[in-house]
């Protein structure tokens, strides 16, 4: 019925066999894909931990899926493109290699996908910084890892990137985050009352997680304009440390107002040699505009002759 040739011996029943191989191929890949991420899904309610590997794992199941129903498609579709291909890969050797070489990088990729899905350094939603961008991951996909950075940007990381480079995760293990706030106060405040403000201050905030002697604070330094104090508390994770520190910054400044506590900045006093004093004026009176000076000069002539005339004897 479908024996009708349409170019060089493919015939009609052969190109339906063809569509209809990769039909079936999409459609058991999408019902696969919707059944795993259903399965999945429960799975990760349980224990989020496993979401990583297991979204990755879904990833391979589809890819091989397609692959497999492609080629399947073809060689029953076209018996004779599997002669074919044998021949060019008994062939093409140097070819092969050469191809092997050009797809280095979208190999070691793949597996680096594949290590860092299995051995979990970062997972979706950690908090990690990758060169100094604070981000958060978003996905690991077989080529790429997804990092969403805070100011909600996308950074496309090669895996192999991830796996050979280090990068800081907040996340892993202990979640809680350090959060240190340095101030500097001038050498005339209160040094005790200022410590025990700063602490006050951390330890009444929402965010803060007392443990041990947490929050605390300490003199760090004495720089030239001032005396460096720091209080050290601790927040439940790094985007929340970072917020907590903004506002023990704002809080402690309105506490140091309120107790008269000065924060310092860069002062200078020069001290001249009396000498260059007349210099200084004469610089400072030829800045003065010209109608100024003669009005100076005005005025200081008033007052000379003013105490000429209160010098001069009083008539008899």
């Amino acid at each position: 019925m479908f024996e009708f040739i349409v170019v060089d011996g493919v015939t009609l029943g052969s190109l339906v066999v063809f569509i209809v191989g990769l039909a079936m191929t999409f459609l058991i890949s999408w019902l696969v894909n919707y059944m795993l991420s259903n399965r999945i899904s429960k799975i990760v309610a349980r224990s989020p931990s496993l979401e990583t590997s297991y979204r990755f794992i879904r990833r391979v199941v589809v890819v091989i899926i397609i692959t497999l129903g492609a080629f399947s498609a073809t060689f029953a579709a076209f018996p004779s493109v599997g002669a074919a291909v044998a021949s060019l890969f008994v062939a093409a050797g140097f070819a092969s290699i050469v191809i092997g070489f050009a797809a280095q990088s979208t190999l070691s990729n793949i597996f680096a996908g594949m290590t860092v899905s299995i051995s979990q350094p970062i997972k979706i939603n950690d908090a990690v910084m990758f060169r100094n961008e604070f981000c958060f991951v978003e996905d690991i996909r077989l080529m790429f890892t997804v990092l969403r950075t805070w100011d909600n940007r996308r950074l496309m990381v090669p895996n192999s990137l991830i796996q050979n480079e280090v990068v800081v995760n907040y996340t892993a293990k202990d979640p809680t985050m350090l959060c240190p706030v340095f101030v500097s106060i001038t050498y005339d405040s209160d040094v005790e009352k200022a410590l025990s403000i700063m602490a006050d201050v951390a330890r009444k905030h929402k965010d803060c997680l007392p443990i041990g002697d947490l929050p605390k604070a300490v003199i760090m330094d004495y720089d030239e304009s001032g005396i460096r104090l720091r209080v050290l508390s601790r927040a439940k994770d790094q985007p929340t440390a970072f917020g907590m520190a903004r506002d023990l910054l704002r809080e402690i400044k309105k506490a140091f107002d309120a107790n008269g506590i000065k924060i310092s900045y860069p002062r200078r006093m020069i001290a001249l040699d009396p000498k260059y004093d007349k210099v200084i004026d004469a610089i400072i009176e030829a800045s003065k505009p010209r109608r100024q000076r003669k009005k100076d000069v005005a005025e200081k002539g008033t007052e000379g002759a003013n105490a000429a005339s209160s010098d001069a004897p009083a008539p008899q």
